[in-house]
């Protein structure tokens, strides 16, 4: 339990940086990641076997893809976030925590465009949902 609140830490930073800044402290994100393969190597998170590790990567490699296909319209800030989340949690609970953070997301965005809070063309920063997402992966 003490890993998932340290990524929580990390995540907690890194999210208020986005919904304030529009940024995320990659310097956050790397020791993160840093911590997560430390403790990976000596043990502290289980045994460490290198296809998990590597699997788990997947949705911040893709998030990567995507902002570059898109022209940056998705940031490479959440492919960061997705990594180190990946790194901490595995593979199933970090597709879990990419699944609900664009649900919860997406819904929030539906709910503003209808009530005409926001256009279409406003930017949403993702990483406030991937800590709700992390809150439901680790809780489930």
């Amino acid at each position: 339990m003490w890993i998932e609140l340290l990524l929580f830490l990390f995540l907690a930073v890194c999210a208020v940086f986005d919904g304030l800044y529009r940024q995320i402290p990659l310097a956050v994100v790397w020791l993160g990641m840093l911590t997560a393969v430390c403790l990976q190597l000596y043990g502290g998170m289980g045994e460490a076997e290198v296809l998990a590790a590597a699997i788990s990567l997947i949705p911040g490699l893709g998030f990567f893809l995507l902002s570059f296909l898109s022209g940056e319209k998705v940031g490479y800030g959440d492919g960061w976030a997705l990594l180190m989340i990946g790194l901490f949690l595995g593979a199933y609970r970090c597709f879990l925590t990419l699944l609900v953070g664009l649900l919860v997301e997406s819904a929030v965005a539906v709910v503003l465009l209808m009530l005409r809070k926001i256009k279409r063309d406003r930017e949403i920063p993702f990483v406030p949902f991937l800590l709700l997402g992390m809150g439901v992966a680790v809780c489930l």
